[in-house]
Order: structure tokens, then C-alpha cells, then sequence
């Protein structure tokens, strides 16, 4: 079957959807699937990207960029005609090509904040809820937070791998546990004693409410740093972390380690002491959270999107929260690493991934 893959980042690698998207490529080129990605030219060159066109750089901000991309995707038109099926990354990219008779759309995480109070993040919301209304489209949520957006009752934590509805199914993140295991920790990195955040450093994933907790957490535990791993796409929200990262005193115990190639995070992850994912809207299930859960380092998360799906410890995302539960969990992590890498390996390992993802996509071609 011809596959194509409507996604706005693939290549460069350098998050947690674009490590899904490899991942999925992978699984359907051993079932015998042809494929294809749509994305956005980052200007790399693959036989298997079909670049979709910037725009200039005088007219890029923000969500201009999402916008062009749906509109001039039009370019590759008589390719996406030909496809048997289009797998979908998020709902915001399903209008351009809602005309097109199989259609699988993924969501990677709820993408508006809630309630939505900007146009943007309500024309977010109302394109997944076209998606997600149309009984000829397919959805794959990796998170029960998304069906509770769209209005169907699920607990969360519950129905993994589950069809929630006709045609919709909860195919959580995945890790491959054979990569994402305890490694040989970094030195220079294991001397900081570190509480890792592997975020990119945009609002969403909550940088902010890290270097506000750790502020909270380190006069009782001196010896340790926090350190992001990720590079930034909010210029300005930056700056405005390091000014806090200032005023508080902390300009020698927070480090930016910049963007970590992915080969390199079961080393990073296995020279934490622990690591915190602080997202405040946006999120699924953590393939970064995952991975560390994996690699045997203690994981705390707040109590948004899909970490509530996740076995790691979430709290409230405050700073407050999360400050004490780094507090709590410090001095017995071991014991909590032990049986979060125990629980991911059994429940949230690649080989079921795999199969779910299959079975979806033969029942969407009648196979």
C-alpha cells in the first residue's frame, strides 16, 4: 500500500513526534508499505520527504508558519491523490486534505490550551473536532486527555491500546527498551548531580515552572544543578528564563545543555539523578518521560494531557507541587526508578506499539 504521511516536522529529528513518525516509518516498511512524508523543507534531502515550501523569512512568526504549510501543500496535489492512505500528525493538518477517501489522523497531544482562549488555539480545536466528527476518518490519540476533548468519557490510566470508538483507537507512546536501558553515565554530566529536563524550550512544555521549583528544591540539596537538554524555538521565552534563572540566584546551579542527538539520551537519561517533565499544556504521552522511565531514572511529571496516562509521579503543575514531590521522591528514587522501568518495559514497549499500529492500519485498508 502507498502511505503517505502529512506531518509538519519529520528531519531533522528532534523531538518526540518526529521520533514517532521514524518509528512508525520503520514499522510499516517491514509490513510492506511504501511511503512518503509531507513536511515542511527543513532543507533536508531524503527520496523520501516531499518538501512543502517556507515562507520567506520576512513573513515567518509563530503560527504563520503552520498556516502556509496547509495551504501549499497543494504543491505536491497529484502525489497525495495517489496515495491509498494518509496518516495525518495532528488534526490541524486534516482540512487541506480532508477530501481524500482514507484518512488516519494522529493526535500527538492535545495542541490548544484549555479552554482555547486565542483564535489560533480555536481553530486548533475545532479542526481536530472536524476530524474526530467525521465517521470516515480514522483517529489514533496517544493519550486519553484527546478523547476527553472531543467529548467521550475515559478514565485515565485505562484501555491502552483499546478501540475507545468505532474507529478510534488509544495507542499510547511507545519506547524501544532495547536502546532506552541503563547506559555508562556522562561524566561531566553525572558530577552535576543533575534533575534533567528534556524539553524544548517553548511556554508549553513549562521551563519556567522547572527553574521555579528548582529554586524551592536546592537550598536543601546543594549539590545538585538542573539541566535542560533541547534547543529553543521562543527566542523571547528564553530570555525571559534566563532573566529568572537570575533573579533567583540560580545562574551557576541551571544549565542549558543545548539540543542531545537522540543516540546520546540513554546516557544522558542514566546520568540523572532525576528527571522532571513540567508540561503545562500540549502534551501526550512523554516519549521523553518514557525514555527515562526506561533508562531506570526516576521520572515526576504534572497532572496534564497524557503524563496522567504514564506511570511516572505527576502532581499539579505548580511550582509548589513540584518542588516538594523532587523533595519527596529524592532520598528513595531508586526504588521508584525500579518500578517505573519495570512497568514501562512491560506496558509500553515497541512490540505492542507495533501491533496496534497494524491492526489499524489493515482495518483501515479492509485487509
Amino acid at each position: 500500500m502507498r502511505i503517505g504521511h502529512v506531518s509538519f516536522g519529520y528531519k531533522p529529528i528532534v523531538g518526540g513526534q518526529e521520533t514517532y513518525l521514524a518509528n512508525l516509518i520503520r514499522v510499516l516498511e517491514n509490513d510492506g508499505h511504501s511511503q512518503r512524508v509531507y513536511q515542511l523543507d527543513t532543507g533536508v534531502r531524503d527520496p523520501e520527504i516531499r518538501p512543502v515550501p517556507q515562507l520567506p523569512p520576512r513573513l515567518r512568526y509563530r503560527a504563520s508558519v503552520l498556516y502556509a504549510y496547509n495551504a501549499l501543500l497543494f504543491r505536491w496535489l497529484r502525489q497525495l491523490v495517489r496515495e491509498d492512505l494518509l496518516i495525518v500528525h495532528y488534526g490541524f493538518h486534516y482540512p487541506p486534505v480532508l477530501w481524500h477517501p482514507r484518512i488516519i489522523v494522529v493526535s500527538h497531544g492535545v495542541e490548544w490550551e484549555i479552554p482555547p482562549r486565542s483564535l489560533h488555539h480555536k481553530v486548533r480545536r475545532w479542526a481536530s473536532k472536524l476530524a474526530f466528527g467525521n465517521a470516515g476518518v480514522r483517529i489514533v490519540s496517544n493519550d486519553t486527555d484527546f478523547f476527553r476533548q472531543m467529548g467521550v468519557d475515559v478514565t485515565p490510566a485505562t484501555r491502552h491500546f483499546e478501540e475507545i470508538r468505532p474507529g478510534r483507537w488509544f495507542i499510547p507512546n511507545c519506547v524501544d527498551t532495547e536502546i532506552f536501558r541503563r547506559a555508562e553515565p556522562i561524566p561531566d554530566l553525572a558530577a552535576l548531580r543533575p534533575i534533567l529536563v528534556p524539553r524544548s524550550i517553548v511556554p508549553r512544555r513549562g521551563l519556567h515552572l522547572a527553574v521555579e521549583s528548582f529554586a524551592r528544591f536546592w537550598p536543601e540539596h546543594r549539590e545538585c544543578h538542573l539541566v535542560i537538554t533541547g534547543g529553543y524555538e521562543d527566542a523571547a521565552y528564553r530570555r525571559s528564563l534566563d532573566a529568572r534563572v537570575e533573579q533567583l540566584g540560580l545562574t551557576d546551579r541551571v544549565k542549558f545543555w543545548g539540543h542531545v542527538p537522540w543516540q546520546d539520551m540513554p546516557r544522558v537519561f542514566s546520568s540523572a539523578r532525576m528527571t522532571l517533565i513540567p508540561s503545562i499544556f500540549g502534551e501526550g504521552t512523554s516519549i521523553a518521560a518514557l525514555e527515562s522511565m526506561a533508562c531506570g531514572t526516576a521520572t515526576l511529571g504534572t497532572r496534564v494531557g497524557g503524563l496522567v496516562d504514564l506511570p511516572s509521579h505527576n502532581v499539579e503543575p505548580t511550582a509548589e507541587s513540584l518542588a516538594a514531590a523532587l523533595s519527596e521522591v529524592h532520598d528513595h528514587r531508586g526504588t521508584m526508578a525500579e518500578r517505573q522501568a519495570r512497568r514501562v518495559r512491560e506496558a509500553f514497549n515497541l512490540d505492542r506499539w507495533r501491533d496496534a499500529w497494524l491492526r489499524t492500519v489493515h482495518w483501515n485498508s479492509g485487509e
